[in-house]
């Protein structure tokens, strides 16, 4: 076996006899995943898999073991509107309801998912009484009808929208990677205070995080708890939040949004070693995918993300009526 300590850490795939013959023969089965441990004193070597498995192989029955290289992240098999759909799970509106399969929520206007339709399936009625329906649910709640379109899934529905005078205002882009591979990275910053994850933003989380640039208003602690067991990063030092985010674990998913870093502490690997943190949350409570959201214009932020090895999914963009 030609693994040893220095391995721990990284990726590998350890060749083992499994329990069984085939007319006489050994089986073989491999393991592959993120070596964890290098047992000696108990003759074991033990793999976290990048579904989270731990798996504890005997050295007697190790064949052959090796590093390997790191898995190169890759967009998880979902298309657009499920993805869309597990991402809705995660920040959702105060006010919702279903036409059809259209979703329909409100949240005093904060945020553009907390407050658009998203189209999943047939909203039941023709187009045009869907849209009426739309303008009136929204005028009723003081709030622009908008529709968060996902593309290039609903291109026959933009095409639709365009023709009756709805336009495009704004949307982002949509990027993926793989849980275990983002682990595989090693991406925690050494000599960085460790990520800490609260089930509950506190006032100086709140403090540190400016949607677009601007104050929270009241609302908006509302909007961000409201999901299944949130959770808000955050790496602070004396105390005072320097990096923070939010999670939501849905369906084997990992949303991560309301990303932010302190301008004093840029450029210093915060925001990496937050998403580190991130992930390690994430994957112990079963995601295996991880999405995100970036302006389509915020060309730094796509490097970096797309460096640490996500790629795009797809994007999403959001349409009033020419006269909202």
């Amino acid at each position: 076996m030609s693994l040893s300590p220095t391995d721990v850490g990284h990726r590998v795939v350890v060749r083992r006899v499994v329990t069984g013959t085939d007319a006489g023969r050994p089986q073989f089965g491999d393991v592959l995943g993120e070596l964890i441990e290098l047992d000696a004193e108990h003759q074991r070597v033990v793999v976290r898999t990048a579904r989270g498995d731990v798996v504890a192989v005997p050295v007697a029955d190790v064949v052959a073991a090796k590093r390997v290289p790191p898995r190169r992240a890759r967009p998880v098999d979902v298309d657009d509107l499920e993805l869309e759909r597990i991402a809705a799970l995660g920040w959702r509106g105060l006010d919702v309801e279903n036409l059809g399969g259209w979703l329909l929520r409100a949240a005093g206007g904060w945020t553009g998912r907390s407050n658009s339709v998203l189209p999943l399936g047939s909203p039941g009625l023709p187009l045009d009484a869907a849209l009426e329906y739309v303008r009136g649910w929204y005028r009723a709640r003081d709030l622009a009808p908008t529709i968060q379109l996902p593309l290039p899934a609903l291109a026959e529905l933009e095409e639709a929208l365009r023709e009756r005078g709805w336009t495009d205002r704004w949307g982002a882009l949509v990027l993926v990677a793989g849980v275990g591979a983002l682990r595989a990275a090693q991406l925690a910053v050494p000599g960085l205070p460790p990520v800490t994850v609260a089930e509950s933003p506190d006032p100086a989380w709140l403090a540190a995080y400016h949607y677009r640039g601007g104050a929270l208003p009241a609302v908006a602690a509302d909007v961000l708890r409201v999901a299944d067991s949130p959770g808000f990063a955050s790496v602070r030092l004396d105390g005072v939040p320097v990096a923070i985010c939010r999670l939501a674990v849905d369906e084997g998913w990992v949303g991560v949004t309301a990303v932010e870093v302190d301008p004093a502490h840029r450029r210093r690997g915060f925001a990496t070693h937050l998403l580190a943190g991130a992930v390690e949350w994430a994957a112990a409570r079963g995601a295996r995918g991880v999405h995100l959201q970036v302006d389509s214009d915020n060309a730094p932020a796509l490097a970096v993300y797309e460096k640490l090895g996500f790629r795009r999914h797809h994007h999403y963009r959001y349409f009033r009526p020419a006269d909202a």
